[in-house]
């Protein structure tokens, strides 16, 4: 899977730093802007396909930048704001941008938007149909099984489906809530959390590690992920 390149536009340092090791981390390329000069310009030398743009910028207002960016390049753009006034966000949208999020924000919320974004602009979702390995495991996903050391692995309806809703969100954090509803359905029951735990660490055990790193990764108190999308090639 190709990456995508992001282009944030903030001129905080520490923002920025949070939101390229976020980005890396859901395997996005990032490139940085401190200001609109410095957006304009990498806009002008470097294919771009989402911009995350902060409001506050030290030499032009972020809501003209907009303005401004949507007059040459339709490139889906997330806003970063402080602004709560419905009015304000209203006008973000008449002005172009596709999304927006408020600060301070979680560092899964603002994945989950971008992976929504890129959705619906390029559908870029998770792996399709086919065959994919990593190392000695083979996932087929057309006829829904596993095979590790060319022997077939024996897993359950429940975790088959948790690990095919991992794969349709490569490197996003699922939450908890989300992943018990994909796999056991709408209706919810107080233990499901502990039964999802369990599933969780059943699958992992099956799938094993590649280069001694678990696939599937554990955002405390938030939810599950499937890391290693990097390693995975279709066969």
């Amino acid at each position: 899977m190709l990456k995508k390149t992001m282009l944030v536009i903030e001129d905080d340092q520490s923002i920025q730093d949070i939101l390229k090791l976020t980005l890396h981390t859901a395997n996005f390329e990032v490139l940085q802007a401190f200001n609109g000069a410095q957006a304009q310009n990498l806009l002008q030398a470097a294919k771009v396909d989402l911009i995350i743009l902060d409001l506050g910028l030290p030499d032009i207002d972020g809501a003209e930048l907009l303005v401004q960016l949507r007059k040459t390049t339709a490139v889906p753009v997330l806003v970063l704001t402080a602004r709560t006034e419905i009015n304000d966000k209203l006008t973000l949208f008449s002005n172009g941008a596709d999304d927006y999020i408020t600060k301070p924000f979680e560092e899964a919320e603002l994945v989950a938007r971008v992976m929504a974004i890129m959705k619906r602009t390029y559908n870029v979702t998770g792996y399709g149909r086919g065959s994919y390995q990593s190392g000695a495991l083979v996932i087929n996903l057309e006829q829904q099984v596993v095979y590790k050391d060319n022997q077939e692995l024996h897993l359950t309806k429940n975790e088959y489906a948790l690990l095919s809703s991992l794969l349709q969100n490569p490197q996003v954090v699922m939450d908890y809530a989300t992943l018990i509803k994909n796999v056991w359905g709408a209706q919810t029951l107080p233990t499901q959390n502990e039964t999802l735990r369990v599933t969780t660490a059943n699958l992992r055990r099956k799938l094993g590690t590649y280069q001694d790193e678990q696939y599937i990764g554990t955002d405390i108190g938030v939810g599950y992920r499937w890391k290693l999308d990097t390693q995975m090639t279709e066969v």
